[in-house]
């Protein structure tokens, strides 16, 4: 499973978004080692222009350094997750995860072709695919999907409509800027999978 598989996101070269989520399996190696496999894997993701990481608890980049992330590591800390905005990137942060074979399960989300592509040129064969099948109901009644593609960037949904209208207002009235905007959207979002850098191209659209 994983709380990044429903971001929107098009047949698009310019929409690069790819997030990497480093997991324990409970009950089978979440054991004494699974706190320093993690710290590996948040200092193995900083070595790959990473647009934000983090867990639950622990922060993420737009709260936290590498080292006080590490600093917050906890026995039972369920995951970690590393956000890059290019192919490049994610290969690279793959290929260094398959050479350290550290035991511990790996996601990657994005569109599932790229996705698998990426994967098979580091020489990694999936184990198994997750799609989300879409937004089901009466979906007349959601906002213009530019926005849906920020809210969804946060898995748990805690980042709200108005609060992207509110930065929108805000940078329009110059009282802050689009870097400053993007990453008080980024704050909510706890687990460290928000795409900041996503997110701006998104709010110059909006706009």
């Amino acid at each position: 499973m994983t709380h990044t598989l429903h971001r929107i996101k098009d047949q698009d070269a310019s929409d690069n978004d790819y997030v990497i989520l480093a997991m324990p399996a409970q009950g089978y190696n979440t054991d004494a080692q699974a706190p320093e496999k993690l710290s590996n894997f948040l200092k193995l993701f900083a070595k790959h222009n990473p647009v934000n990481m983090g867990g639950m608890g622990i922060g993420h980049l737009y709260e936290s350094t590498l080292e006080q992330m590490i600093d917050k590591i906890y026995p039972g800390l369920p995951m970690v997750h590393g956000v890059f905005n290019t192919r490049e990137d994610l290969i690279a942060a793959l290929r260094d995860i398959k050479d350290a074979d550290m035991g511990i399960s790996v996601v990657v989300s994005g569109l599932a072709d790229d996705a698998d592509c990426c994967a098979r040129e580091v020489g990694v064969k999936r184990h198994s695919i997750n799609f989300s099948l879409g937004v089901w109901g009466n979906i007349r009644r959601l906002p213009d999907e530019r926005y849906c593609k920020i809210t969804s960037m946060c898995g748990h949904a805690m980042i709200s409509l108005n609060l992207i209208k509110k930065m929108i207002a805000d940078i329009k009235a110059s009282r802050i800027t689009i870097d400053e905007a993007a990453a008080e959207l980024a704050r909510p979002c706890v687990c460290g999978i928000f795409n900041g850098e996503r997110a701006k191209q998104i709010l110059i659209e909006l706009m």
